[in-house]
């Protein structure tokens, strides 16, 4: 595991040059053991996150809340602000201002609810389903990007892990 901090790697391989240009963990990140994996979960996401932000603004001007709707309105419409925040794991008044923008900017419609009047659907617009799909592609080549450097059972494990998580909380 490389730290960053005063700890360099050290080695007179080529490799060296190879492990240099890969990010180095924040020195706390080994800290703890297994009982701060809670924290390198947190910290993990958040730079997980950062990279999203950097893919979105590089081809969008989506925010990663209005992403998240666009992306859950990408694989199933219609969605309720209800719905929309649930799947995107905000409340809803986050969701309801990144429908509003959403809205303004022409990429979903509104639409009534028959069922309930108080809770209207959004689709994508065309403008919208195109957003969506030039998102995606570069999303999906970072997602692909990292399931290639680690073992098929290592992604089945962790995917059981992030699941244990989310039902636990």
């Amino acid at each position: 595991m490389k730290v960053m901090a005063s700890q360099q790697i050290k080695s007179g391989s080529g490799r060296a040059s190879e492990r240099a240009k890969e990010p180095l963990l924040p020195p706390t990140y080994a800290v703890g053991g297994m009982s701060y994996f809670g924290y390198r979960l947190a910290v993990t996401a958040k730079r997980f996150d950062r990279k999203f932000v950097e893919i979105l603004e590089a081809h969008s001007n989506l925010t990663l809340p209005q992403w998240r709707v666009v992306a859950q309105l990408g694989l199933s419409e219609p969605g309720t602000v209800r719905s929309l925040a649930e799947g995107a794991e905000v409340d809803r008044a986050e969701a309801s201002r990144a429908l509003a923008r959403l809205e303004e900017e022409g990429l979903v419609r509104r639409e009534g609810n028959a069922r309930d009047q108080r809770s209207p659907h959004f689709h994508l617009t065309a403008e919208g389903r195109e957003t969506f799909e030039r998102v995606r592609a570069p999303v999906s080549d970072f997602i692909r990007g990292i399931v290639a450097t680690v073992d098929k059972s290592d992604i089945a494990a962790a995917d059981r892990v992030l699941e244990a998580v989310w039902r636990a909380c």
